[in-house]
């Protein structure tokens, strides 16, 4: 018998909390914050819906004419604190392999490089976003700074 008065009192208790102040946020509900560099008409930071792609970002900055957009997957989603540095059209932009946007064929044409290795490029990009620096590549498992030397000069974000 206590038991079902505690049980009744304890539904009537939580019936008075006011619930009103309570609200569920998605992740598609929080904005995040990108950056975008180099040959752009707009360069700086801007926030932009959850789940924003590269494409988005584009025609906030407005590429220039010498940009070179070659290297970029447009359909790419974005994550908070993302950077994107778009290069200069020239010969020498054209021959580097992009850590950013590269699959797994083209990672394996550079020194050192292997399929397992090429996998874990990718990987580490899907869960820790866009390389912010080609010295960043270290951070990933199987990379130190010799395979890092062999490759700099193949390399672009």
């Amino acid at each position: 018998m206590r038991i079902l008065l505690i049980f009744l009192l304890f539904l009537v208790l939580i019936f008075q909390i006011d619930q009103s102040d309570y609200t569920l946020v998605t992740k598609e509900d929080v904005p995040i914050k990108v950056s975008i560099e180099g040959e752009v008409e707009n360069p700086g930071t801007y926030e932009l819906p959850a789940y924003s792609s590269v494409e988005d970002l584009l025609e906030l900055g407005i590429p220039k004419e010498e940009a070179d957009l070659s290297t970029l997957n447009e359909q790419t989603i974005l994550k908070d604190k993302d950077k994107l540095i778009i290069p200069k059209a020239n010969t020498e932009s054209r021959k580097r392999i992009s850590l950013n946007n590269a699959t797994i064929e083209e990672l394996i044409l550079l020194p050192g490089i292997g399929e397992s290795t090429a996998q874990k490029i990718i990987d580490y990009r899907n869960e820790n976003g866009y390389f912010q620096t080609i010295e960043e590549i270290m951070d990933v498992k199987g990379i130190g700074k010799a395979k890092y030397e062999k490759m700099k000069d193949y390399i672009s974000l």
